[in-house]
């Protein structure tokens, strides 16, 4: 499916002034997209913007969505916007190599930006032996249940690997911040003095190796005098307890990094093991909009759900971050957080209850946050929606 081409809006040509606001603002992106290693904290100019939810290789879905907010396959618009999306392009879903290809055409045209979610993070560091779920195409494995479109080497390095490098943890202005999970100040000034992304993260975990040594050692005293076997972890069938010495690990290594915290957000000991993501999890996800001050945030990371009701992406892990919040209603006492994922990575399951047909409709869906208008735009024939911003009294 191609993305129709760039026709102007009848009626509505751009004054002088309008082309070379945009001509200026186009340049002045294309020219940061040129040095974009200089800061893991970079610009994100002013005017409407579209930022796009978690794609999680769901390439159709991209493609409609961009259809339907009016872009071309370079992302040109009749009305001067951009484009923005959040992170996790990747994994799970069937074409993700799709997804990057077209993400990266759309970044290098000079029209569109892309902060890096915790599965770009994941690919850039490209350690096959993790085995983590959904990345089997990245690695050339057929995978189930996902199904998905194996990534061609040679393309991968030489222009996946390369693109992904390239990204920054975060975009700003003065009215606006985008960030993959979490508006960390501390982490967010650490990954600001960092030349990118991913030389970032590893100097991180240069940092805390060790402390995590010592939980280690705690952690293998404990499982040694058990005998315990590591493959329980990713046994669904067989609940693991909660082991303590290996929540204080997870927790120290997730908060030890401040990349971590920017792409997979702020986690603490769980008071129980629970089963997410194909593994049992000691540490639960921490709902920090509920103590943030500032500028208005957007996230995507968090498996928001378009129907509370509907249970096909729910977690145990993201049960109660969202509470009775409606799903077009910002998040925190002050109302400046907005996640804008809608749980599209979950259309694998939903394909699957299928028997592997295309469902005449989907409970997932990608979505995409425009403005200033602060409307929500979907990628099926579900309406718009308002969002709702209003803060605590």
């Amino acid at each position: 499916m191609q993305i129709t081409r760039f026709v102007p809006r009848p009626g509505m040509p751009l004054t002088s002034r309008q082309r070379v606001s945009r001509a200026e603002n186009v340049n002045r992106v294309t020219q940061k997209a040129h040095h974009m290693a200089e800061s893991g904290v970079q610009e994100l100019p002013e005017g409407p913007i579209d930022v796009v939810g978690d794609v999680h290789g769901e390439s159709d879905a991209l493609v409609n969505l961009l259809k339907k907010l009016g872009y071309d396959d370079l992302g040109r618009h009749g009305d001067g916007r951009r484009l923005v999306f959040v992170g996790d392009l990747i994994d799970r879903g069937p074409d993700s190599p799709a997804v990057l290809r077209m993400v990266k055409r759309l970044v290098e045209s000079g029209f569109a930006q892309c902060v890096a979610g915790n599965h770009e993070i994941n690919a850039i560091r490209n350690e096959a032996e993790k085995d983590r779920s959904g990345e089997g195409w990245w690695y050339g494995r057929n995978e189930e249940p996902y199904q998905s479109v194996a990534v061609d080497p040679r393309e991968k390095e030489e222009s996946f690997l390369p693109f992904l490098r390239e990204l920054p943890g975060a975009l700003e202005r003065e009215d606006l911040r985008v960030v993959h999970a979490c508006w960390h100040a501390p982490s967010i000034e650490r990954l600001r003095d960092a030349s990118n992304v991913i030389d970032a993260f590893y100097r991180e975990a240069e940092a805390n190796k060790k402390n995590l040594e010592d939980l280690g050692r705690s952690l293998r005293e404990r499982v040694g005098a058990e005998k315990f076997e590591w493959a329980r972890i990713k046994n669904e069938d067989v609940k693991l307890e909660l082991i303590p010495e290996l929540a204080a690990y997870d927790e120290a290594n997730q908060m030890g990094n401040a990349i971590k915290v920017a792409t997979s957000g702020i986690e603490r000991a769980a008071r129980d093991s629970y089963w997410a993501s194909g593994k049992w999890r000691m540490v639960e996800r921490v709902p920090w909009w509920e103590e943030y001050a500032g500028p208005p945030v957007i996230v995507g990371h968090y498996w928001r759900r378009y129907d509370p009701s509907v249970s096909v992406a729910q977690s145990k892990r993201n049960a109660d971050l969202f509470g009775g919040t409606a799903p077009n209603e910002t998040l925190g006492p002050a109302a400046q957080v907005m996640c804008i994922d809608y749980s599209v990575g979950m259309r694998f399951l939903e394909r699957g209850r299928a028997a592997g047909a295309e469902p005449k409709a989907y409970e997932a869906c990608l979505a995409a946050l425009r403005l200033p208008e602060w409307q929500l735009v979907f990628d099926d024939e579900r309406p718009s929606l308002d969002v709702v911003r209003e803060p605590a009294a």
